[in-house]
């Protein structure tokens, strides 16, 4: 993978005597690496005050570039809104460095495509310009899993505030680095904003952005869009969309529970539209072999007829044309589909009257995450 390159925005505006920092961490966008299997590794609203860090968006994640432990950089830490664990040493072993100290714990957590555990620092870490003193960050002792993922860091987890219930010992919850950054008094509210830039076909790398502390305006068209999270707040970044559509053919204009994951390469569906695609699209069949398994296929023969894919939040309705929600060839290779003339899509299901909004869809919408007034926010792509 290309190194990450840092493209730093700092302003600072005065509120009162205080003075806050925006500080934006730039990612760019790039097909996915080769994969390689790595199952263990024992050695190893408005932007009042805000923060910005690079991050590099390497086709199904984004990732952010830490700094942490004895003056070491993990280059390649995902950012997943799915989860809310910060941990690091799934590459290099993180080494404890003159600035950090043991709390004596450990750490274990589980996801969909993978498993770590290891011990538990309080660290200086930092990401772009952003410094957070004393932040809660595991240091993986084992992992396994997470081929999507390679070459593969750690984890930034940015779910919602008490979203890691029990996943460090002698600990109920922990601080995520957004959580750590307002507490220390770098940002005034515990808000963040997330660019994906869209990826190029042909591997060329965008730049997206995540800014702490509020939005970044010049990357969206008119007003974030804030919707309420669904009770209980401690589990996803979650709300109610207000709408799905299929073309004209498939449609569901009520409230169906929704939730966010930048750690999630697809976009699922509930499994009302899915099961009703199966069964009226003639020639339609899911994948089951390849890296991305329950994924619709189409027959090739609709590559001119595929319709667009809408999807409701709030007041705003956003349209996914057929190249947004396909797979791209120049990733067949990667996710061990073979090019058989047919049409691969992202499009799977999470399940009865539920969106899982990964990739696919933030790619086409900026989002905002505010852990202060439990609210997401949505607005269009300048």
């Amino acid at each position: 993978m290309p190194s990450t390159k840092f493209h730093r925005a700092f302003s600072l505006i005065c509120l009162s005597s205080q003075v806050y920092a925006l500080v934006k961490v730039p990612f760019s966008t790039s097909l996915v690496p080769k994969l390689s299997k790595r199952s263990t590794n024992t050695d190893t609203e408005d932007c009042i005050d805000c923060s910005s860090a690079p991050t590099i968006n390497a086709g199904l994640k984004a990732v952010v570039s830490v700094e942490a432990g004895d003056f070491q950089t993990f280059s390649n830490v995902e950012i997943d809104t799915g989860s809310a664990l910060f941990w690091v040493g799934a590459g290099q072993k993180y080494i404890p460095g003159p600035h950090a100290y043991s709390l004596n714990q450990t750490f274990s957590e589980g996801y969909g495509d993978g498993y770590a555990n290891g011990t538990v620092y309080a660290d200086r870490v930092t990401i772009g310009n952003a410094t957070v003193d004393s932040q809660i960050i595991g240091a993986a002792q084992y992992i396994e899993g997470f081929q999507l993922s390679m070459p593969f860091d750690g984890l930034l987890g940015l779910g919602p505030n008490g979203s890691n219930t029990n996943q460090i010992s002698g600990y109920d919850t922990t601080p995520t680095f957004v959580q750590s950054l307002a507490a220390e008094g770098t940002i005034e509210d515990a808000i963040f904003g997330i660019y994906i830039s869209p990826v190029a076909e042909n591997g060329t790398r965008g730049v997206g952005e995540i800014t702490f502390g509020g939005v970044d305006e010049s990357r969206f068209i008119g007003e974030i869009d804030w919707v309420p999270q669904i009770e209980p707040y401690n589990l996803h970044w979650s709300f109610n969309a207000s709408y799905f559509g299929w073309g004209n053919e498939y449609v569901i204009d009520s409230p169906i529970y929704a939730f966010t994951d930048t750690g999630g390469p697809l976009l699922e569906i509930p499994s009302d539209p899915y099961i009703w695609l199966l069964q009226n699209v003639p020639g339609i069949t899911t994948d089951s072999t390849s890296l991305i398994q329950g994924g619709l296929i189409f027959p090739s023969n609709m590559t001119d007829t595929l319709p667009p894919l809408y999807i409701g939040v709030g007041s705003l309705n956003f349209t996914l044309s057929p190249s947004q929600y396909t797979v791209a060839k120049a990733l067949y290779s990667e996710l061990n589909i073979t090019d058989d003339g047919q049409i691969h899509t992202w499009i799977a299901t999470a399940g009865p009257d539920e969106y899982d909004l990964g990739w696919p869809f933030l790619q086409q919408a900026y989002s905002a995450y505010d852990m202060v007034n439990n609210r997401v926010g949505f607005a269009h792509l300048a």
